[in-house]
């Protein structure tokens, strides 16, 4: 049976794919520079009509300042209209040997298991993996004000400013974010964007930008992406019912904000666009830069397919 639909799928995408005129899709995907055009919509119903629908039980390793407070609140919600529960675990980073525990036999059914986890290999074929992901530059810049939010992270903010304080080279002390990169480039610091693709690889595994985006592709039901939270909710909705049945109704205006825009310790503000020349000199001088923008761009066409291949678009 299966071998009959790859065979329909690819006759299908033969004869209809020049013909698609998504022009939503299109524009998306071409900004990734993945030209693509969706499947006739009878196609991802008779897909999903063979796959295995023991969508039980969900992991999401949350990536921080990539929406994960608005999720989880949604999540929340979710779990009362939907009656599943909703595990928000605050043992952050677990050593391999716990998350294995965490995510065995004792994880029961309809539970969404949420944590700033790394993946884990070997897990149970009902487990579904989720994430999602935000463009690199705008979270290091959400991350670099989160650090020393003293309302938020209370001793450990001061700590952080303390640090940053100490080094009057790099630390970037009391400065906004486009200052703090462009005088750690005076000062030749070495300049590395916070890694989203650590989270898709195992903890002290050897991790690289190939790995990630094989697990990306093979172990995860799906990674949405911050600038696109309401489509991300379309999505989880129509490839997981059991957990995100009634998202599309719930608005991500007025979502979490887990960062004040304003600190009165720092004198900084989180506010405005981040400067072109602020992006171009990360572009030039990040050492990881490169991985950590391909993959994020691989991420994204990925999810824009997926909301093809849903017919959510």
């Amino acid at each position: 049976m299966l071998v009959l639909i790859g065979v329909a799928v690819a006759c299908c995408a033969a004869l209809f794919l020049p013909r698609m005129t998504k022009s939503s899709v299109a524009s998306k995907l071409a900004e990734a520079n993945h030209p693509v055009a969706c499947l006739p919509q009878w196609v991802p119903v008779l897909l999903a009509a063979n796959t295995v629908s023991s969508q039980e039980r969900l992991v999401y390793n949350r990536i921080g300042k990539a929406g994960s407070s608005f999720m989880i609140s949604t999540l929340a919600a979710l779990s009362k209209t939907n009656h599943f529960t909703l595990e928000n675990h605050a043992n952050f980073w677990p050593p391999k040997a716990v998350l294995a525990q965490e995510l065995g036999r004792s994880l029961r059914s309809d539970t969404v298991y949420v944590n700033h986890a790394n993946f884990l290999n070997g897990t149970a074929s009902d487990l579904k993996w989720i994430n999602v992901v935000r463009e690199p530059i705008a979270r290091w810049s959400s991350l670099f004000y989160y650090n020393v939010d003293v309302s938020l992270r209370g001793e450990k903010a001061v700590h952080a400013l303390a640090l940053r304080a100490k080094d009057t080279q790099c630390g970037c002390a009391g400065l906004e974010f486009y200052e703090c990169i462009r005088v750690s480039c005076s000062h030749n610091c070495t300049l590395k964007i916070p890694s989203q693709i650590s989270s898709f690889c195992e903890r002290d595994e050897r991790c690289s930008r190939v790995l990630a985006t094989a697990r990306l592709h093979a172990s995860y039901l799906l990674v949405g992406l911050t600038e696109e939270l309401e489509m991300t909710l379309k999505v989880m909705e129509k490839m997981l019912p059991r957990f995100f049945r009634g998202a599309t109704n719930m608005s991500t205006k007025g979502s979490p904000r887990a960062t004040a825009l304003t600190n009165q310790l720092t004198h900084t503000s989180l506010t405005g666009a981040i400067p072109d020349e602020t992006r171009k000199l990360i572009q030039a001088h990040a050492v990881n830069y490169m991985d950590e923008h391909l993959f994020y761009e691989d991420t994204k066409t990925l999810f824009w397919h997926r909301a093809c291949e849903h017919s959510v678009i």
